[in-house]
């Protein structure tokens, strides 16, 4: 059995709240899940139906041994490895037949690893009247923003809405992902998720540039 104490002070495995609901196991979302497992989260749930190939290697978290193996089958395995965790592996593409309203409750907290505007969309539209929270997770070369969103707040739901329909500007293919923006932004990630499953005040929105080592986020903090 896994222990705990040495951060037990920080986040205590035992007093878990929320159930975690992972969509899209790259970069940024086959990392977070280890981390959380690392700091002793369970009812962590991964959706990706992607297969790992040789150019995921550098910056996500699989072995050359994965290669061709779908990314939540291997992930379940290198996550019972270090940790002893069980994720529940969902191989599956989210889509209007294929709902996340279906596996989702009250308890649950919904991280956005996608990477596309499109899932994004789709997701929120099935997500948005439920009274739970949801954290979009963006990362293109040096840079990251972190959004987190009270689905029951209409004033956040309105703002993260214009953030969905505005223009993105696509990273050129060499400079889309690197390994130290994504343990930062999942470092960032992970942090969040467990002041929200603490009921701890976080802000809405961070931003933060690691090649000018400039971090904004907004002051709003939600009384959760």
């Amino acid at each position: 059995m896994v222990s705990y104490i040495r951060q037990v002070g920080i986040f205590n495995p035992d007093n878990q709240r929320l159930n975690i609901h992972i969509i899209g196991c790259g970069s940024t979302g086959s990392f977070i899940a280890l981390n959380l497992a690392k700091l002793g989260f369970n009812n962590i749930a991964c959706y990706d139906f992607d297969l790992v190939e040789e150019h995921n290697i550098p910056n996500q978290f699989y072995r050359l041994s994965d290669i061709n193996k779908l990314k939540v089958d291997a992930l379940y395995e290198i996550i019972k490895d270090f940790t002893g965790t069980e994720i529940n592996p969902v191989p599956k593409k989210i889509t209007e037949e294929y709902s996340l309203i279906d596996f989702v409750d009250l308890n649950s907290l919904v991280i956005l690893c996608t990477d596309n505007m499109e899932s994004r969309k789709l997701i929120y539209e099935q997500l948005k009247d439920l009274p739970i929270g949801l954290i979009d997770t963006r990362l293109g070369g040096e840079g990251y923003q972190i959004y987190y969103i009270d689905l029951t707040n209409e004033e956040q739901k309105k703002t993260y809405e214009e953030c969905l329909n505005a223009e993105t500007v696509e990273a050129a293919c060499g400079q889309k992902a690197i390994i130290y923006t994504i343990l930062s932004i999942v470092s960032e990630t992970c942090n969040l998720i467990k002041r929200l499953d603490k009921g701890e005040n976080i802000p809405n929105v961070i931003k933060r540039q690691m090649q000018t080592y400039k971090i904004l986020n907004n002051l709003e903090e939600n009384g959760n």
